[in-house]
């Protein structure tokens, strides 16, 4: 719909440019004549005498033969000279007239392009009005079912129930997503069809994705959560048991960052974790962060690598123990290679 618009606007400015020039070369045709019937006013006098009495009676005038042949001979020639600006006055008329013609046509045709150039910018304006709708309507929308998941998973008896029930969810939208984006392949495809068949214009490609939709593809930086030094690693024993996470040591009130690009899918207290996030990355990890003094990112939010989601909590010394755990197919991978490889790519 832009590019309509945009061609619409370029003919518009065409053809005000070639009226432009049509009415400068209709007010210069018109001047010519005006300059053409002055110079040839004075000659008006002799121009009615000589169609009263042509040349050749001067020839019966009582003068000297020698002297009433050169009159006569001098009279032709300003009877051909009066005749031919007779012509070119004519001709001069006659241009002027073509070129308010042309005038006359080009400003038609201005008039045409601009109602094009109206309509195609009314019809931008109704879609991005109709695409602003849809997309506060789709935010209303998630931001609803981002607070039915934030219950249901509040619900949940522990961490391990909790991920699984976001790996169901995430499996079910991705199912969904891919049945709406075979159903929309298929509606633009009867579209074409019918449009080829009665010869309109094809309808417009779907919108490209955005800067944000890009940020969250698969390829996009990994970053460190927080500035600080690992307390314990995946798979040291902790209580007997190996850890399935990081435990990272920062400074109280250090600044919290998402470690992926993704979307927020819990945020909020939960059992014994206390403040707890949960931020499901684009590549198809879940990053599980507690131990936060305080949440600044709310359920569903899109987060970018790096973005600010929280503060660390207070501890022994004013310094805070922050736990990272990283998930992928609901099982519990080490997050260290996945934080490393990341680096490595971004360098």
């Amino acid at each position: 719909m832009a590019e309509r618009v945009q061609r619409a606007e370029a003919v518009l400015e065409t053809a005000q440019e070639r009226e432009r020039e049509a009415v400068i070369a209709a007010i210069a045709a018109r001047d010519e004549v005006v300059r053409r019937a002055a110079a040839l006013a004075p000659m008006m006098p002799a121009m009615r005498r000589l169609s009263l009495w042509p040349a050749e009676t001067l020839l019966a005038v009582p003068l000297p033969p020698e002297e009433a042949l050169r009159g006569a001979l001098v009279l032709q020639g300003i009877a051909r000279q009066i005749r031919r600006d007779l012509e070119a006055l004519r001709a001069a008329d006659a241009e002027a007239s073509r070129r308010a013609r042309v005038a006359a046509a080009e400003t038609m045709l201005v008039a045409a392009a601009r109602e094009e150039a109206r309509a195609a910018a009314e019809a931008l304006d109704s879609e991005i009005a109709a695409a602003r709708m849809r997309e506060a309507e789709a935010r209303q929308a998630e931001r609803a079912a981002a607070a039915r998941a934030q219950e249901a998973l509040a619900r949940a008896a522990d961490l391990a129930e909790m991920l699984a029930r976001l790996e169901r969810e995430r499996a079910r939208e991705a199912a969904a997503a891919a049945a709406r984006q075979r159903a929309e392949a298929a509606a633009r495809a009867r579209e074409e069809r019918a449009a080829r068949q009665a010869g309109r214009p094809l309808p417009a490609p779907p919108p490209a994705p955005d800067r944000a939709a890009v940020a969250l593809g698969p390829g996009a930086a990994r970053v460190q959560p927080v500035a600080g030094r690992v307390l314990r690693g995946y798979g040291e024993q902790a209580e007997g048991v190996p850890a399935r996470g990081q435990t990272l040591v920062a400074a109280a009130g250090a600044r919290v960052v998402s470690p992926c690009a993704g979307r927020a899918v819990f945020s909020g207290p939960f059992r014994s974790y206390g403040l707890l996030l949960i931020v499901e990355c684009a590549d198809g990890h879940h990053v599980v962060l507690a131990g936060l003094g305080r949440l600044d990112a709310t359920s569903g939010a899109r987060l970018l690598a790096g973005e600010p989601v929280g503060v660390v909590g207070p501890g022994e010394g004013g310094r805070g123990r922050l736990y990272l755990e990283l998930r992928r197919d609901g099982q519990a991978v080490d997050p260290a290679p996945w934080l490393a490889a990341a680096r490595g790519s971004a360098g």
